[in-house]
């Protein structure tokens, strides 16, 4: 169950919160008026005192708002309603107590014991003033343009709202508790009304001007409440709460008022109080209970659907088949006495009464509480109770709740006889003001943006700010400030923006020089940048006290146009000449800030001397190496951070991808930096010459003709670092010395391969066939080698030259021969005491292949013989034939 709060304090509308009592006189404490009050009153209208005989009272200005009492002062948030005295009631009210009351969404009604009728606009300002009855009114209802009381003195008046002049009374001789028109009266002159005679009677005035009634129900004790939605009357008495369907004519649902026990809740002691808060719901809150029911209502529009269509066929035997249905949805008991119900937001009910004291004793003295409920669950979920004048002497039945929505925010009123209250959901603004009283500027500040102007927000927001600081708490502010500024648009407005931005900066200054500047830094925004003094003041701190990883962190985070770029600059080269332990921090950071303005011919020295490799990626973005030929070997070293002597025992691969930017450099600038002078530095020291063969290896991939000069030492390069391509590069080179090239490779004793190609190549076939026997032993190799060069000697020195080799006379035998003539050879050469694995295979082999040589040569030679034959016998007989000669006579 929600918390009760009891409303004894004072809300005068501008956020103010006043914890004195209410007091019965209607003063505050005898206070005079504040400054906020007088402007309240400015916007409510003019103050009307009440006063009645009962109890005598005056109620102006700021005294009529009623809020929460001080003891709820410890609340965070807000409440959830606000409750305001209404002033502006009839001054009748002080002698003539209320008796009941209707809020309507085109007028307000409100009647007396006395009978009188007050009508108003939807703002109090009275229309007119009737004397209706001889005894209070019980009842008032309206369809916007007639309208209908019902009395005790057993009347019901009616009379049209813009002509008071013209009432009609009828007289029903027993106390009518409830009446309703019909939408139509104008035409139809059709009413309903009920009361302690325990009937349901429809009326209708017939052209003659007599009165025609039709009783709908009795026998089940007095009406308490008749109601209609749509075309279904529905009303209240002994047998609960009955829904009557107009067009068909028949009772549509009855539901009975609960019986709890033989000591239970009496339906006809408590008022039903109902409210319809959309076309088709219904919500009915009787003594303890509350029901709610959903209504189909019709699809069709039809004239004859009105109260006045139940007296037209009234005598007809024939009944119609409903046409409507009403469900109840959803039923719960509340553990209150309900005096008004009224829907809320959100699936929820406002309900007015007392708590349940059944068994307990009467309902008076007690102080009526306003409560919210789930409609769902039927549990409280806010509850406050209200103090109004005279409560002590009220019952339940003499309050009385209602809701109007006009064009902002619904308002709900609470009326008793002598007191009015408006109660409305605290709007954004009133927030506002009750976090600003409340000193929750931080909380005002959020709402702010939605009900108050930039510079007053701004204002709020550094009150918190202040507070914080105030308090010491430096870091809370800080965070907060940040939040804040990024909170707040300052785009719209330059005289705004001008504004923010020298305050904000005033207070972030204010939490530098109390020295807590590692929190200013970390919460300073950069966007939107404050003043350039804060920023400079904070990494004028870090770099004064030797603070440099701060110092470099908040350069490179920060935008150059916060700060003063150019004063740190000077600052940090003269701290570097000065060359002290700290020189690499402030190289570092001098580095940072000439490559962010792009002045690199600046950071390059800076660069070289902290072996930056940002330097070899500079470089090769913008074209200006030949300005540092002079320092051009540290600038090729720049990834490399060991011993020269240590670079050759690293692989190649790893070697490449090391020092692939510094190649690359080389590479590209080589019509600035010739091949000749890479080669002069690398050369020397003899651990350079890997970049120089990586470098030349480069070069020459992409550009052969800056190379082609310098084959023989890359010959001799390959040699050292890269043997196994290079055959390919002798293969693919031409611009080498080739006596050169086999002197280099004749030094290591695994170039055979590059020795036979050069021994070849230079016409010295047999020095290059004696590497293959010799040295690689590859009889495979050897005869390829031969077979290649198609020279017949050089396979007679193969044939000699292998006779003592068991492996090649095999090869040899085993190779193809195209005329046997090599198989003859070999045979002729062997020794005859070499051993020859599978040497009987070999020789069958080679006699079979013999064999069938001689087959295929002798069918050639037949097959050649007769077509010889055949072609001399056909030009023997060609030559044995005539010849035929044309003679041409003499003219």
């Amino acid at each position: 169950m929600a918390k009760k709060t009891p409303l004894e304090a004072v809300y005068d509308g501008s956020g103010q919160v006043h914890p004195a009592k209410l007091l019965e006189n209607g003063r505050i404490d005898g206070k005079e008026k504040s400054p906020q009050d007088q402007h309240h009153d400015s916007v409510r209208g003019k103050e009307t005192s009440i006063t009645t005989e009962k109890d005598s009272f005056q109620i102006s200005g700021s005294d009529d708002h009623v809020e929460e009492s001080e003891s709820e002062d410890e609340d965070n948030e807000p409440p959830l309603l606000k409750f305001t005295r209404i002033t502006k009631l009839p001054k009748t009210f002080r002698r003539d107590a209320i008796s009941t009351c209707l809020f309507h969404d085109k007028i307000f009604a409100f009647g007396t014991h006395a009978g009188v009728l007050h009508l108003t606009t939807t703002d109090f300002t009275p229309i007119q003033t009737l004397k209706c009855h001889r005894s209070s009114i019980l009842c008032i209802n309206t369809n916007g343009t007639f309208f209908a009381t019902a009395s005790i003195d057993g009347t019901v008046a009616i009379g049209q709202i813009e002509d008071a002049k013209n009432i009609t009374l009828f007289d029903f001789k027993r106390p009518v508790q409830a009446v309703v028109l019909d939408a139509d009266y104008k035409n139809s002159k059709t009413f309903v009304s009920g009361g302690m005679a325990g009937e349901v009677i429809l009326s209708q005035r017939n052209w003659l001007g007599s009165r025609i009634d039709i009783t709908l129900a009795k026998g089940n004790g007095p009406i308490l409440g008749i109601h209609t939605i749509d075309d279904i009357i529905f009303w209240m008495n002994g047998a609960g709460i009955t829904f009557f369907s107009i067009h068909s004519r028949t009772q549509l649902l009855n539901v009975p008022f609960p019986i709890e026990s033989k000591d239970g809740l009496r339906p006809d002691l408590y008022r039903p109080q109902v409210h319809c808060p959309e076309t088709d719901r219904i919500i009915v809150g009787w003594a303890n209970h509350v029901w709610m029911f959903k209504v189909s209502l019709r699809q069709t529009t039809d004239s004859s659907n009105n109260l006045g269509a139940i007296l037209s066929t009234a005598a007809s035997s024939l009944r119609a088949v409903p046409d409507k249905k009403v469900e109840l949805e959803h039923y719960f008991v509340v553990k209150m006495l309900i005096a008004g119900i009224s829907s809320f937001k959100d699936d929820q009910l406002m309900c007015l009464g007392f708590e349940d004291s059944t068994g307990e004793g009467s309902s008076l003295s007690k102080i009526p509480e306003i409560t919210i409920i789930d409609i769902f669950t039927g549990e409280e979920t806010h509850c406050d109770e209200v103090v109004l004048n005279n409560y002590e002497q009220l019952s339940l039945n003499e309050y009385h709740l209602g809701k109007y929505i006009g064009d902002s925010s619904p308002e709900y009123f609470l009326v008793t006889p002598n007191d009015a209250i408006r109660i409305q959901e605290l709007s954004f603004k009133d927030h506002y003001d009750w976090f600003l009283e409340k000193g929750n500027f931080m909380r005002a500040w959020e709402i702010g943006r939605y009900v108050v102007n930039a510079f007053e927000r701004l204002e709020t927001g550094l009150n918190y700010i202040n507070q914080l600081l105030e308090a010491k708490q430096w870091s809370e502010g800080a965070t907060n400030l940040s939040i804040i500024i990024s909170g707040t648009s300052i785009a719209e407005d330059d005289a705004f923006k001008d504004c923010a931005i020298s305050k904000w900066t005033d207070m972030f200054m204010r939490i530098v020089k109390s020295d807590h500047v590692d929190v200013a830094a970390k919460n300073i925004p950069i966007a939107p940048q404050l003043g350039t003094c804060l920023y400079d003041a904070i990494l004028e701190h870090f770099l004064k006290n030797s603070r440099l990883e701060n110092f470099l962190h908040y350069i490179q985070l920060w935008p150059l146009q916060l700060f003063s770029i150019h004063k740190f600059e000077n600052e940090l080269e003269e701290l570097i000449e000065k060359d002290n332990d700290l020189v690499h921090y402030y190289r570092d950071a001098l580095i940072h800030l000439y490559l962010e303005e792009n002045r690199f011919s600046k950071a390059m020295p800076h660069m070289l001397r902290r072996k930056d490799m940002r330097a070899l990626t500079v470089l090769l973005s913008h074209n200006f190496l030949s300005q540092y030929k002079d320092n051009l070997l540290d600038i090729i070293l720049l990834p490399y951070d060991g011993k020269l002597e240590e670079l050759s025992r690293m692989p190649i691969v790893e070697i490449e991808h090391k020092f692939d930017k510094s190649l690359e450099l080389l590479v590209r600038n080589r019509q600035s930096l010739h091949v000749q002078q890479v080669m002069s530095l690398l050369s020397d020291p003899k651990e350079l010459r890997i970049l120089l063969f990586l470098y030349l290896k480069r070069v020459s991939s992409i550009d052969p003709l800056s190379t082609a000069p310098f084959e023989t030492d890359m010959i001799e390069l390959y040699s050292e670092f890269e043997r196994p391509a290079l055959l390919h590069f002798l293969k693919t080179k031409t611009n080498y010395d080739v006596e050169k090239a086999i002197e280099i490779c004749s030094r290591n004793k695994d170039s055979y391969n590059e020795l036979i190609y050069l021994w070849s190549k230079v016409g010295e076939t047999k020095r290059a066939l004696s590497l293959i026997i010799d040295e690689l032993n590859d009889p495979k190799l050897a005869i390829e080698f031969v077979k290649n060069l198609g020279d017949p000697e050089l396979q007679e020195f193969m044939v000699r030259y292998s006779m003592d080799k068991p492996k090649f006379v095999k090869a040899l035998l085993s190779s193809p021969d195209e005329f046997g003539r090599t198989y003859l050879e070999v045979i002729k050469g062997m020794p005859e005491t070499m051993e020859i694995d599978d040497l009987h295979k070999i020789l069958m082999r080679i006699t079979k292949e013999n064999s069938l040589s001689l087959i295929v040569g002798t069918s050639i030679f037949k097959i050649i013989d007769d077509e010889t034959i055949e072609y001399a016998t056909e030009l023997l007989r060609i030559r044995c034939l005539g010849k035929v000669f044309r003679i041409e006579e003499d003219d």
